[in-house]
C-alpha cells in the first residue's frame, strides 16, 4: 500500500513529513492534508502561483545566498557528474485543507530543487533526469511537474533511482523515509543533517544504527549549510561527495 506523508510542525516552526497510519481515518490526519479529491486549480493556475512565489522580491537575498552556496560547493574539482535528480515529498500544490503555508512550502521547495538542477546542468553541460515523488499529488500536480520538466513517480519508485550520480533533495521528512532513499548514498544530498537527528535519535550499536548513512556522509562528504527560509527551509544541510581521485 502506498504511504502518505503528512506535514506536521516541529520545534522552531519546522515542518517534516511522517507516515500516515494506514488504519487511521483520513479526517484524523494531524494537519488535515490528504490527497485532494476535488482540485480546482488548473496547471496554468499552479504555474502562475509558482512563478509569483519564486520571484517574490522579498526572496532576492535568499536566492543570492543559495547561489553563493552552490558556487562555493561546485568550485572544487572532480565532483561526481550528476545524471539524475530526485525530489521527495514537497507536498501537494493545492492542499486539501487550503493551507497557505503548505502551498507555499510545496512550491518553494520545488523551485529550489529546480534551481539547483539548473546550476548543475550549467556546471556540467549535461542533461539531468528529474523525478519527484509525493503520494498526495493530484493528476494536475503531476501535469504541472511535467511542465517544469520533472517526471512524477509513484512511491516508492523514487527511492530506487538514487545512486552515486544523483542529487537527492528531501526537506523535513521522517527518518525512515530518508533511510529508504539513502540505501545507496547519492552524490549530493539536501535535507536534515546528522547533527539534527542526533538531537532526537539514539544511534544504538554499529549493527543497528538508524543514522549510519548520515554518519558516513558527515564524515566523508563536504558539508554546507543550506540557507534558512522561515518554515520552508530550516536546519537544512547540503552534503556533497568529495573528489575520490
Amino acid at each position: 500500500m502506498e504511504t502518505e506523508w503528512n506535514q506536521v510542525k516541529r520545534r522552531r516552526g519546522r515542518l517534516r513529513n511522517i507516515p500516515a497510519s494506514i488504519h487511521g481515518a483520513a479526517d484524523s490526519l494531524p494537519d488535515g492534508i490528504r490527497p485532494n479529491p476535488n482540485p480546482e486549480l488548473s496547471v496554468d493556475d499552479l504555474w502562475k502561483y509558482h512563478e509569483a512565489a519564486a520571484k517574490d522580491w522579498q526572496l532576492i537575498e535568499w536566492w543570492a545566498q543559495l547561489r553563493q552556496v552552490l558556487e562555493l560547493a561546485s568550485d572544487k574539482p572532480h565532483r561526481p557528474v550528476i545524471t539524475k535528480a530526485v525530489c521527495l515529498g514537497p507536498g501537494p500544490y493545492e492542499p486539501s485543507n487550503g493551507s497557505v503555508k503548505a502551498r507555499k512550502t510545496a512550491h518553494m521547495q520545488t523551485a529550489a530543487f529546480c534551481y539547483i538542477v539548473d546550476h548543475l546542468k550549467t556546471m556540467s553541460g549535461q542533461e539531468i533526469k528529474c523525478v519527484i515523488q509525493e503520494p498526495r499529488f493530484t493528476q494536475t500536480d503531476k501535469d504541472f511537474c511535467a511542465k517544469l520538466g520533472i517526471d512524477a513517480v509513484e512511491s516508492p519508485a523514487g527511492f530506487s533511482l538514487v545512486d552515486g550520480n544523483t542529487l537527492l533533495f528531501g526537506i523535513h521528512m521522517e527518518l525512515d523515509i530518508y533511510n529508504q532513499a539513502l540505501a545507496t548514498l547519492p552524490a549530493i544530498y539536501v535535507g536534515a543533517s546528522l547533527e539534527e537527528w542526533e538531537k532526537v535519535v539514539h544511534q544504538g550499536s554499529t549493527t543497528d544504527n538508524p543514522l549510519a548513512a548520515y554518519t558516513t556522509m558527515d564524515e566523508t562528504y563536504d558539508k554546507y549549510p543550506f540557507p534558512d527560509l522561515d518554515y520552508m527551509f530550516s536546519s537544512t544541510v547540503m552534503y556533497w561527495k568529495k573528489d575520490e581521485s
